[in-house]
């Protein structure tokens, strides 16, 4: 059997490590001229947001044996929103580092699997028809959504203005700070990740602004944080995301973000682009239903989605009222460290009222 994966992502390579499971060795085609990220960037995961009843890294490693080592766990979380500051600590979820390192979560995904590569090689969208043709299976995975929309499965796009920034100064690794519904961040998202004692990541994304708009916010974020660090550098990206109609059109597969696994609340995704890969091997190979595999993922991101619903209709007076329950330490608790209660819980009962 021949497999074409159009992307050397999280999910692509995920997708090639199931696919040498099932006796598979795939075509890999990847744009870039390296595996990861040309640039140090670092990915959360965070336990309340988890799709999974299990902790994902063991759910991964009891299923399928894929080992998976985040750079460090997240013991500590600080939320500002709406000017109402909450903490959490405990066993919270990872940090991922997603750069060109070798310990990046792509390359550690490199390590485990053996495919056909091709680097710096970039497939046109009006393309895929003919290696469909060529592949007796082909898995999107370019983490963008110019396939989806060639081929008419595209419902719903999402583009968001991304700019991080590393800057020095004295922190706490495994702690990560957080920022929505503040006077300049509006309904835009901001974190904070430190990558050692001395050097942190910032970030803010914010959907439907233009690049001007962004600096305007990102210059605002500095001056009423107080943030007087040095800026060791900066870079901007624009994301495409959004939402598809079906998540298999004939022999040709969506993943991760180019399969709208994305959750548009507050961008999380790897975990998602990880099964999403593996349950495209197995339905390609053992024959199961794809659409069926992600259907549950995509359920919970449609009551997620009704959180980013709900940011853009409140005001933020009404959000600090519900930060502040959230906040409540046997809430908080409940959320953050037993996960009982998860944010896709939370939006299915918010959509209730949303909807009506």
């Amino acid at each position: 059997m021949e497999v074409a994966i159009i992307g050397a992502g999280v999910s692509g390579l995920s997708c090639a490590f199931r696919l040498n499971q099932l006796g598979i060795k795939p075509t890999l085609f990847e744009r870039r001229p390296i595996i990861g990220d040309v640039i140090n960037l670092y990915g959360i995961h965070l336990n309340c947001f988890n799709l999974f009843s299990d902790n994902p890294l063991t759910f991964f490693r009891k299923n399928y044996n894929l080992i998976i080592k985040p750079m460090c766990p997240i013991k500590k979380l600080t939320m500002y929103s709406a000017n109402k500051k909450v903490s959490v600590k405990g066993k919270l979820g990872y940090v991922f580092n997603r750069g060109p390192g070798m310990t990046s979560l792509e390359r550690q995904l490199l390590n485990q699997i053996d495919a056909y590569i091709y680097m710096d090689t970039y497939i046109m969208e009006s393309l895929i028809d003919e290696i469909s043709k060529q592949f007796d299976a082909v898995v999107i995975a370019t983490g963008c959504t110019n396939i989806p929309k060639h081929l008419g499965v595209l419902k719903e796009v999402s583009i968001m203005q991304v700019r991080s920034g590393l800057i020095d100064g004295h922190y706490e690794t495994g702690q990560v700070f957080s920022w929505m519904k503040t006077e300049y961040s509006n309904n835009s998202f901001i974190y904070l990740i430190p990558a050692s004692e001395n050097r942190a990541v910032i970030t803010l994304i914010a959907d439907n602004i233009t690049p001007a708009e962004l600096d305007y916010m990102w210059k605002q974020m500095l001056i009423s944080d107080n943030i007087i660090n040095n800026i060791i550098e900066t870079w901007d990206h624009e994301y495409h995301g959004g939402r598809l109609n079906i998540g298999q059109v004939g022999n040709i597969y969506f993943v991760g973000n180019a399969g709208g696994l994305t959750d548009d609340f507050m961008g999380f995704g790897i975990v998602n682009g990880i099964a999403s890969g593996i349950f495209a091997a197995d339905a390609i190979v053992k024959g199961t239903n794809y659409q069926n595999s992600i259907e549950t993922m995509l359920k919970r991101l449609d009551q997620i989605h009704n959180l980013k619903l709900l940011a853009n209709r409140v005001e933020k007076n009404t959000w600090k009222y519900m930060t502040r329950i959230i906040g409540l330490p046997g809430i908080r608790n409940i959320i953050y460290k037993a996960s009982f209660l998860k944010f896709h819980h939370i939006g299915d009962f918010m959509g209730k009222f949303i909807k009506q």
